[in-house]
């Protein structure tokens, strides 16, 4: 009986690690980064121009990266113009991946508990028991994402501002990675401009 106890109780455990696990995995699809230079003047820059980035290898992404940027940085005041009007800040970005393998293990069967007994005297005398165990370990490959926005003072040349999403598995060019990148966009903007 004391058995069947800790071995539902050593199952619910290993429930509720495996939920938490697999919830926390799914939640960190996209991690979000922004730096910036404490010394740059954020309030006075008030114009910014796009630049589209000369090393980019995945065109998919320049047909709408910039105009998510340029609405980004509109909602928070900043006016888009040309590069020929000497524009405060100059935004680009780069897009980068990276092949990577994912490992994921399950785990199946139960693991018993132990019993024992303490001796009289000196020392005691005790007995374990365990129970049998599987575990499957796959791999798969996949291609990491590293979508970076810059921000650079155009009259120092100097990067002020960069905000990088990192997503964990892109997939081909689709829909789902259009929505992936406005919400990425959307979280490196939301605090800017920094203060």
């Amino acid at each position: 009986m004391k058995h069947r106890v800790c071995n539902r109780f050593l199952l619910a455990i290993l429930f509720v690690f495996t939920c938490f696990t697999a919830l926390s995995s799914v939640l960190q699809a996209q991690t979000i980064r922004v730096n910036w230079s404490k010394a740059a003047p954020f309030a006075d820059y008030k114009t910014v121009a796009w630049v589209p980035s000369k090393h980019d290898n995945h065109p998919f992404y320049r047909q709408y990266v910039g105009g998510y940027v340029k609405d980004a940085l509109t909602k928070r005041n900043m006016k888009i113009v040309p590069i020929s009007q000497s524009p405060d800040l100059i935004a680009t970005y780069h897009f980068l991946t990276q092949e990577s393998v994912e490992t994921d293990t399950t785990y199946d069967g139960m693991g018993g508990g132990g019993w024992g007994m303490e001796g009289m005297g000196m020392g005691g005398m005790g007995m374990g028991m365990g129970g049998m165990g599987f575990s499957n370990t796959s791999q798969q490959p996949i291609t990491i994402g590293i979508l970076s926005v810059d921000l650079i003072d155009a009259k120092t040349k100097k990067l002020v501002w960069r905000g990088q999403a990192t997503e964990d598995n892109v997939i081909q060019p689709s829909k789902k990675e259009k929505k992936e990148v406005v919400k990425a966009v959307d979280k490196m903007f939301k605090h800017f401009p920094p203060k």
